[in-house]
């Protein structure tokens, strides 16, 4: 954008210059990303992965001559996916798994509200049938005066 678009033309321009803008960056970053994970820039992991199957190598050796249990336990390989890919997956995951538990405490309530008005009515007719056996007394007592 000139300066000259800047300062005589229409504000909104700079708003879509400035959003065109975010989102060339945002563009680019996720190629570099893409980039970065095809061309192993993701060397830090595999050598975490690396050190660990040595590890569990010479447990093993050492299980085979001392006679113990051997470990074996199968190690991840490379990602089959970016990082930023794998994070965007288990955050959706995330929030579809909270989406659940808010639906299944509001079932909740709804069972637990649905049991306070049956015993607010049992107790309603509790007390009406109390009612109805006190006044029927009261009124043979009446009767025999």
């Amino acid at each position: 954008m000139s300066s000259e678009e800047f300062w005589k033309d229409d504000p909104q321009l700079f708003v879509s210059y400035r959003t065109s803008f975010l989102n060339k960056k945002k563009r680019e970053m996720e190629e570099n990303d893409y980039k970065s994970w095809l061309l192993g820039l993701y060397i830090h992991d595999g050598n975490g992965k690396l050190f660990m199957s040595l590890k569990q190598f010479l447990h093993n050796m050492v299980a085979n001559i001392f006679k113990c249990k051997k470990d074996n336990t199968s190690l991840n390989t490379y990602p089959q996916k970016p990082y930023g890919e794998l994070a965007k997956e288990n955050q959706e995951k995330i929030s579809v798994d909270n989406q659940n538990k808010k639906y299944e405490e509001y079932q909740k309530s709804f069972e637990y509200y649905g049991t306070m008005k049956q015993r607010y009515l049992e107790n309603l007719r509790r007390k009406e049938n109390k009612w109805t056996i006190k006044q029927t007394l009261d009124w043979s007592l009446l009767t025999r005066l």
